[in-house]
């Protein structure tokens, strides 16, 4: 049960067994001035909080704790309400759900972080101006460095998107560096051999998340100096590394559906090289693959070495997501000399059992 000030307040009394009047007498206000604090219409002036948390013997933190407590649940129910509208696609629906979540937290350094993201992943070019303005207020309070780190990444790449090269690499250029990062120091100081673990597990999946995406910003660029060639290689070898690390691909449902992009752009991009229909047909079985394991994801811990007892969330309700987006992908005319072939029917009649 939500227990608020006025509540408190409440209960407070009654356990010391005192009226309204003998506490408005103590604070020197009128006990109507009481009645409208437990009645909620009111607050206590913030300079009686000291007198009052006295009052009852306690601290002023004891008698704000029922608010805390309060402010914390509600940022739960946002999470878990946005966790599920992100996990089924909605994404559009995060900046209202997280618009309301500020109006009612403006304060709270989470809510910030999460209405930037918001806007940050729906349209960095349309939200600019409110991705830069909330960014900018998290980069300049006392929040801890993963939600500077947030600002720094989403301002330097929004700036970037609409075109504004020298404040984009002004803000990178705030960044912590790889060789100095949190993750890497905390591994050379953490003692206890528990914290330890978790946190090489923690640095290694991310570390492979993001080498991941860093893949995937390589080969959007055809313009790279080693060319198409260079962007196959640097494909192949992300997906060699995941196979590593989660073997049978016994990863969470967005990494899966990372694997599935990979393979589809292997067999894509290998085909303009000349790589032959067998390693089209293979490439695109494991898309295929990645997607339908996608759907039955449950809810675990991994235990490969390097990412052990790293938590997996179950697949969203909506669960064939990835389904149809492999289904979109070889609608591509970049598979069109595949497309009569007896493999390549059966791979889209297979999805289509799946959808």
């Amino acid at each position: 049960m939500e227990i608020n000030l006025a509540d408190k307040l409440k209960n407070l009394r009654r356990e010391k067994n005192v009226s309204q009047e003998k506490l408005a007498q103590y604070l020197n206000v009128s006990f109507q001035a009481v009645s409208k604090w437990e009645n909620s219409n009111t607050y206590p002036d913030i300079s009686l909080l000291p007198d009052i948390a006295r009052f009852f013997g306690i601290t002023v933190d004891e008698l704000l704790q029922a608010e805390k407590m309060d402010e914390k649940e509600l940022y739960q129910e946002y999470e878990d309400r946005a966790c599920e509208l992100f996990r089924n696609g909605e994404r559009e629906a995060l900046i209202p759900l997280w618009q309301e979540a500020y109006h009612k937290l403006p304060n709270h350094i989470g809510v910030k972080e999460m209405l930037m993201s918001s806007y940050f992943d729906t349209d960095k070019v349309r939200y600019q101006k409110e991705i830069i303005q909330i960014g900018t207020e998290i980069y300049n309070s006392d929040a801890g460095s993963y939600y500077k780190g947030q600002a720094i990444e989403q301002i330097a790449r929004t700036y970037s998107e609409s075109g504004n090269e020298d404040m984009a690499e002004f803000w990178a250029g705030k960044a912590g560096q790889i060789m100095h990062c949190q993750e890497s120091l905390f591994m050379q100081i953490l003692k206890d051999g528990k914290d330890l673990e978790e946190q090489f597990s923690y640095a290694n999946y991310w570390i492979l998340n993001r080498l991941c995406y860093m893949a995937m910003q390589v080969c959007g660029r055809k313009d790279m100096p080693g060319g198409l060639a260079y962007i196959c290689e640097v494909e192949r070898a992300v997906t060699k590394l995941y196979e590593i690390v989660y073997p049978d691909d016994d990863m969470g449902f967005e990494d899966l559906r990372l694997m599935c992009i990979m393979h589809k752009a292997i067999a894509e991009d290998g085909s303009l090289l000349g790589d032959g229909e067998e390693m089209a047909r293979y490439e695109l079985s494991r898309a295929l693959e990645c997607a339908w394991k996608s759907m039955s994801v449950k809810e675990h811990d991994l235990s490969h070495p390097l990412v052990k007892n790293w938590h997996v969330q179950a697949a969203p309700s909506d669960n064939k997501q990835v389904l149809h987006l492999l289904k979109k992908e070889l609608a591509r005319e970049g598979f069109d000399s595949y497309r009569q072939t007896e493999w390549f029917t059966h791979m889209e009649q297979e999805l289509d059992a799946l959808l």
